[in-house]
Formats: structure tokens, C-alpha cells, sequence
């Protein structure tokens, strides 16, 4: 699965939380106040100074009197409605925003907080009217700019969300939200210099801001430039415990944290704080969908799968044969895409391959979730979790009456509205159930589903058509370049320098990357010339040119999933990292489920070692290959029919626990069958 595609979604301004300003009251020259005015204006800019310092319990023993005794006050309305958000009273919130602005519609902060409510619910049409009038009252409204342009963003107007950034910082240079949006904008266009750029001016104004410090990480860790990392991520854990240890959102993405650290428990507190934040959102909208009266037994369920990356994406690369394969005899099989239509034949596939596909582009949260239960679905299976670009917010309204996640982010999303996820007790063991809001659906053999019928091209290539040496020992990792860390860096070295005329092919992501890992290359000693990169080919020829390489090596914090599955399909043996959280277990999981467990080290002493054993033994590495090439379409892991076999068996097995009226409980799924079967082909 590749984390940072898909990030365009009418849903991504509202899970960002867009900024509410309390404005502390301002009364025209020409109002004289008496006695009684005047004190409460002072109360309520006392009050705004106690929410502004974060004192929201003195904040409200000076607003909650006042609105008792001023309910029509335009001040103590708007400051009061800020108030009751920040603590976490979103309808309270909604209708005295909404109250102040019929009251005061002339001012440009009412109209900007009241369309940050709307946004937060996905309300986002409504939030960018609302945006749009702040504006134009006040062209200098930083927070209206910064949000409408946050809105233009989701919808993948990145263009529109540069320009309204760019007048944001016009009107006031300092002012970190306006540099931190930019940069997470110039990110999408593929600037990441000036991505980068943008969200140091960001932390430069506000060195506390913890979401462009998560970003300036995740835009470095993208570049492979670690000269700051370790010093710029002491400073996240530092500014984010205080966050985590109450329980709150705590500006570091939940990826990041995934892609940073193999600590099971921190990726699941970092998870549960945002989707906390999330679910608390979508209870503004104040949305129940009855599922009791559909609680009884079926003769088909009905099930929806919700992704936006039904597209030539990797997860469509590894799903799109499974749809085909489900009984419907037993099972409806619906699609929910919100990504966008690209025309592939990934998509066409699943499309076809559905009994019905819906297109949720432009549905806002609330149509959305309605559209899913108005099908009927009994369990609605999330495929894209905490990866940029999500529509969790759907799901969050709890459309269906069971919920999984699933695939698509690599731990837990700490979510109280997904019942299950679904697991292998490789990537996830049962002495390890804590490390997950979900309750576990432990899959037979791997949790990730591969396509049997995904095709090789019959193009040959040779080695001289990628500037590959004909007869040196060629190490390939075709991951994407934030999941390269110093430390497997510091090991690949050692093996290029261990393996004469040996080189290192990888993945062309940015001319950044490139650079950095050939001075990183050249510091530890090796040629840069010897770090050789290619781009992107069309799937099937990218598999083609795979068999090139003789071993593929994995990444560490967070290891190769489709792009391990891809090596292995193609016949190139992978060395497999076995680590301590989900996202560096998923190797392990694959060759396990390939009958090649000696392919799999659990250190990196251990991985290096075993590396070298297959160099310095050419025989033993073709046994290896024989071995891998032989069990590809016998074996479970590439056996498409078989994984929707056993992911059927789940879902009637936590439907009848749901039919019984028990509460979802961790399930292990059996089968029955021989690891080793006849060719699956």
C-alpha cells in the first residue's frame, strides 16, 4: 500500500479540524456603553483571554452566566459558541455560532468560525459560502483564507488552495497556519523543496505547531534527508505527550507515527486521539441510523467496500480480484469509491466486478453514510484508514451495523467505530490484542488479499535497458522513499561494500531523494554510481523488469507490502524484516504464506547475515528462486479464491455473533485445506 496517494477528498478540511479564532469583542466608536455594557464587554474579553490561554473551565464561569442573562448578546454568543466547541459541545457549539452571525452578519470572524463548524461535519459547501462571506467582508481574514483554501485542496483544486494560501501570507507574513497549509499544498504539486521550505517558515513563527513539525518530518523522511530528523522528532514526542497523555488529538498524523516508530502502543494512542477527535466532530451532525430492526439472519449479505483507491493504486493492485470471486450465492458486493476515476483498468475491474458501484466524490459525510445505509449494507469494510486522503468520516457516522477495518493502513486506527479488523497472528499476535481498538478477525494464513490473474508482461527487458551491470549482483528495493531509514541505509552499505561490483537499484521518487542517498552512499564509503534509479512503468512491465534483480531487500520501520508481494509474484526472492509492530511484520507474513520462512530475519544482525548467505552462495540463492517459482500458485499467500473463501467464513462469522445480539469479540478464522495445494492456475 502506498500511504501518501489518494489525497484528495471532499472530506480531508473537515478531519484536519480548521481554525476557530474567539475574537475578542470590538464595539464601534460611535456606541456609547453604560455601566452595565461596559462590564460585560470586559468579561467577555477576560473570557476570550481565558479560552485563547487554554483555561477553558475559567472561560466558562464568566460565559455561562452572561448567556443566561444576555442570550441575545452578539459578543457572548460568538465567544461562548468558540467555548463549548473547544469543549468538545459541538451542537451547542453550531447553533450559538449560528445565532451570532443572524445577529452580527457583518462580522468576517462569526462568518469564519461558523464556517470552520460546518467544515468539521463535512458540511463543506456550506462552510466554503461561509468562508467566501468572511472573506469578503474582511480580504485580510487569514483563518477564512487558509480554510477555503484547505476546501479547494480536498477537491484536488490544488491551484485554487495555492492561491488562497499565498494571499493569506500576503495579509499577514506571520502567520504560521497560512505557511504550514502552503506546504502541505506545494507537497501535492510535487514541490517538496518548497513544501519543505514553507513548513520551517511555519515552525520558524510558531515553534510549537505541531502539525507542521509532523509535516516537515514526513516531507523530510519523503526527501531521505535525516541530517535533522532525530532532533526534530525528540521535539514532536516532546510536544505531543502532553496531547497523548489526556487523550486528545495530538497533531502528529497517524501515519507518521506508524512510518516513524515501531512502538505498537504509541502508534495506537497516536491513532486513537485523532479518531476520537473525528468521531466527537460527526456527533455534531447528530445523524442515528437504526440498525436494530435489520438484526436477524440472512440469506445474502450485503457487503460494501469503501476505498478511494479503486484506481491503479496498490491496494486496487491487490484487490481487484477479489470482488469477482465472492459467492453470490451467499453475498451483494457493493463499492463505495470517493477516489478519483482515472480510467484504468484497475477500475473498470472492480466496477464490473461489483453488483453495484457508487461513485461518493462529491457526497458530503452525511450523504454519504445515508447512501451506505439506505443500500442496506450489514457490514461496510474501510480499506483505506489513516492514509491521506480518507473518508473515515463516513464511517464514522456508522452507516452500517458492523464495521472493519481493513488493508489499507498498516495498525490500528484506534477507532471506537470500527468493530473489527482484519489480521494475520503474524502482523498482529494475540499476545499483542491490546494494540488495538478493533477486535481482531485473525485470518488462516496473510491478512493481505493478491491477485492471482495479475499479469506479467511478456516484453523482455535485459539489464542494459536500466544501466544494470550484466554480470554484477544486483539488490533491489522498489519501496517508496520515506520508508528508507538510516539504519537499513547504513546495513545496504555494508552489503554493497561486501559485494564486489554489486549495485542498489531503487525507486526514482524525487531528484531530492536521489541526491541525498548518493551523499548518504558516499559518506559510508560506496560510489554513488552504484545507487542506480528507475521510475514508474505500467504495472505489468514493471513486474517484467523486477526478474532483472537477483534479491530484493525490505525496509525496516515499515516494511515493502504490495511492493514485497509484487517482487515475489515476478519470482525475485525478498529478504524479509520481521520487527515489532504491524508495519514491519507484513513481510513476514507474505513469505510465511509462501512456504519461505528461511527468507525472514528477526534483527538486523540476523538480516544481514542471512543477505550475505545468499550472495556468497549462488546455488543455494537459485534454489531459493526454484523454490519460489514452484510454490507461487500453490501456495496460500497468491491463491485469490482461497482468501475470499476464508474472509467469507469471517463475515458470517461475526454477522452471527451480531444476529445473536453478543458483542463483536476477536474471532479466528481456520482452514481447513493443506498449506500446499494443486496450482491454483
Amino acid at each position: 500500500m502506498r500511504p501518501t496517494a489518494g489525497k484528495h477528498n471532499p472530506s480531508q478540511a473537515a478531519q484536519l479540524g480548521l481554525e476557530l479564532v474567539a475574537a475578542a469583542p470590538v464595539v464601534a466608536a460611535a456606541v456609547a456603553l453604560d455601566e452595565t455594557g461596559a462590564e460585560r464587554v470586559k468579561r467577555v474579553r477576560t473570557a476570550v483571554d481565558e479560552i485563547q490561554a487554554g483555561n477553558l473551565e475559567a472561560a466558562a464561569a464568566i460565559l455561562d452566566p452572561l448567556l443566561a442573562a444576555e442570550p441575545e448578546d452578539f459578543d457572548t454568543l460568538h465567544a461562548g459558541a468558540v467555548l463549548r466547541l473547544k469543549l468538545g459541545r459541538f451542537a451547542e457549539a453550531l447553533a450559538l455560532m449560528q445565532k451570532a452571525v443572524t445577529k452580527n452578519p457583518g462580522d468576517a470572524q462569526a462568518q469564519q468560525n461558523l464556517g470552520a463548524m460546518l467544515a468539521r461535519q463535512g458540511r463543506l459547501e456550506e462552510a466554503a459560502a461561509y468562508f467566501t462571506r468572511a472573506i469578503a467582508i474582511d480580504p485580510r481574514n487569514v483563518s477564512a483564507q487558509t480554510n477555503l483554501g484547505l476546501i479547494y485542496q480536498s477537491r484536488g483544486q490544488i491551484e485554487a488552495a495555492v492561491g488562497c494560501y499565498r494571499k493569506a501570507i500576503a495579509a499577514d507574513p506571520a502567520a504560521a497556519e497560512g505557511h504550514s497549509r502552503l506546504a502541505a499544498a506545494l507537497k501535492d504539486t510535487g514541490d517538496l523543496p518548497g513544501a519543505i521550505a514553507a513548513a520551517r517558515r511555519a515552525l520558524e513563527l510558531k515553534p510549537s505547531y505541531t502539525e507542521a513539525l509532523s509535516n516537515l518530518i514526513h516531507y523530510l523522511e519523503h526527501a531521505c534527508d535525516w541530517r535533522e530528523l532525530p532532533a526534530l522528532e525528540a521535539k514532536l514526542d516532546k510536544l505531543t505527550a502532553p496531547a497523548l497523555a489526556r487523550g486528545v488529538k495530538c497533531g502528529e498524523a497517524p501515519l507518521l507515527s506508524v512510518v516513524r516508530s515501531a512502538d505498537p502502543v504509541r502508534n495506537l494512542r497516536v491513532a486513537s486521539s485523532a479518531s476520537k477527535d473525528l468521531a466527537a466532530s460527526m456527533a455534531s451532525l447528530n445523524m442515528h441510523f437504526p440498525h436494530e430492526r435489520r438484526r436477524g439472519p440472512r440469506k445474502k449479505l450485503t457487503i460494501g467496500y469503501l476505498s478511494g483507491d479503486f484506481r491503479n493504486h496498490p491496494v486496487a493492485h491487490l484487490v481487484r480480484g477479489l470482488f469477482q470471486r465472492h459467492d453470490r450465492e451467499r453475498f451483494r458486493v457493493i463499492g463505495y469509491s470517493y477516489g478519483p476515476d482515472d480510467g484504468s483498468d484497475y477500475r473498470r475491474h472492480i466496477a464490473a466486478s461489483c453488483d453495484l458501484f457508487v461513485d461518493l466524490r462529491s457526497a458530503g459525510t452525511a450523504a454519504g453514510a445515508r447512501r451506505i445505509y439506505e443500500d442496506g449494507v450489514d457490514i461496510l469494510i474501510e480499506i483505506t484508514g489513516y492514509v491521506a486522503g480518507n473518508r473515515l468520516d463516513i464511517p464514522a457516522l456508522r452507516p452500517a451495523p458492523l464495521q472493519v477495518s481493513w488493508l489499507g493502513f498498516p495498525g490500528s486506527t484506534g477507532a471506537a467505530f470500527f468493530d473489527y479488523a482484519i489480521v494475520d497472528k503474524i502482523v498482529l499476535p494475540p499476545t499483542e490484542i491490546q494494540t488495538f481498538a478493533e477486535r481482531p478477525i485473525w485470518m488462516p494464513h496473510c491478512y493481505q488479499v493478491n491477485d492471482s490473474d495479475q499479469p506479467i508482461s511478456a516484453r523482455t527487458f535485459r539489464r542494459a535497458d536500466f544501466h544494470l551491470p550484466e554480470n554484477g549482483f544486483v539488490f533491489c528495493c522498489f519501496n517508496n522513499t520515506y520508508k528508507i531509514e538510516p539504519q537499513m541505509f547504513d546495513l545496504w552499505m555494508r552489503l554493497l561494500k561486501a559485494v564486489p561490483g554489486s549495485v542498489l537499484w531503487l525507486l526514482r521518487s524525487n531528484p531530492q531523494a536521489e541526491e541525498n542517498l548518493k551523499r548518504e552512499a558516499t559518506a559510508r564509503g560506496v560510489a554513488a554510481e552504484r545507487l542506480l534509479f528507475d521510475g514508474k512503468l505500467p504495472k505489468d512491465q514493471h513486474l517484467a523488469r523486477l526478474s532483472l534483480a537477483d534479491l530484493a531487500l525490505d525496509t525496516y520501520v515499515y516494511n515493502g507490502h504490495t511492493t514485497t508481494s509484487d517482487a515475489l509474484w515476478a519470482g525475485v526472492p525478498v529478504v524479509g524484516y520481521a520487527g515489532t509492530h504491524f508495519a514491519n511484520r507484513v513481510s513476514a507474513s507474505l513469505l510465511t504464506n509462501l512456504g519461505l520462512p528461511e527468507l525472514i530475519a528477526n534483527g538486523l544482525d540476523r538480516y544481514e547475515a542471512l543477505v550475505l548467505s545468499l550472495v556468497q552462495d549462488p546455488a543455494g540463492l537459485r534454489t531459493v528462486r526454484r523454490r519460489l517459482a514452484e510454490r507461487r500458485m500453490r501456495w496460500p499467500l497468491f491463491d485469490t479464491a482461497r482468501f475470499a473463501r476464508n474472509l467469507e467464513a469471517a463475515l458470517a462469522g461475526i454477522w452471527r455473533l451480531y444476529e445473536a445480539g453478543k458483542p463483536p469479540s476477536p474471532i479466528v478464522i481456520a482452514d481447513p485445506g493443506p498449506m500446499e495445494t494443486a496450482p491454483a492456475a
